[in-house]
């Protein structure tokens, strides 16, 4: 049974962009899915296995965990972004520049090292990674 991975999440300062591209193995699922996922009062952006977003959802909101997860991305709540990833663990992000995550981080990452946007990035990611593509959306911080 494999699972069903969602990529990729990009930032550039100041907006979260992210596809819409769900993948099983070398199948994709879908390329219209919205990665905004408003869980409690937080709304999450994430990379990794489907399954395991509730409980790491869960784990996030409850301060941390020690359990593993294959899941990192942002966490936005009350007005503030956080990193999230692994085992729960929340990280206050203040004054970062561009940041991404999922199978095409590195090419989104080094897109926005060149001047483009989150969502240009993830265009570009797209270009190179089979596991990002579809739908891209926005959400402005």
């Amino acid at each position: 049974n494999k699972r069903i991975s969602m990529t990729t999440i990009a930032f550039d300062g100041s907006t979260i962009a992210y596809d819409g591209r769900m993948t099983q193995g070398n199948l994709i699922v879908r390329d219209d899915y919205d990665k905004k996922i408003k869980f409690g009062n937080a709304y999450f952006f994430l990379a990794g296995d489907v399954k395991d977003m509730e409980p790491f959802m869960i784990d996030c909101l409850e301060g941390g965990s020690d359990r593993e997860f294959m899941i990192s991305g942002f966490m936005y709540e009350n007005g503030q972004l956080y990193e999230v990833g692994g085992g729960g663990g929340v990280w206050i992000c203040d004054n970062f520049g561009p940041m991404a995550y999922g199978s095409g981080a590195d090419y989104a990452i080094t897109a926005m090292d060149c001047g483009l946007s989150a969502r240009d990035a993830v265009k570009m990611a797209a270009k190179r990674d089979n596991c990002t593509g579809g739908k891209i959306r926005t959400f402005k911080i």
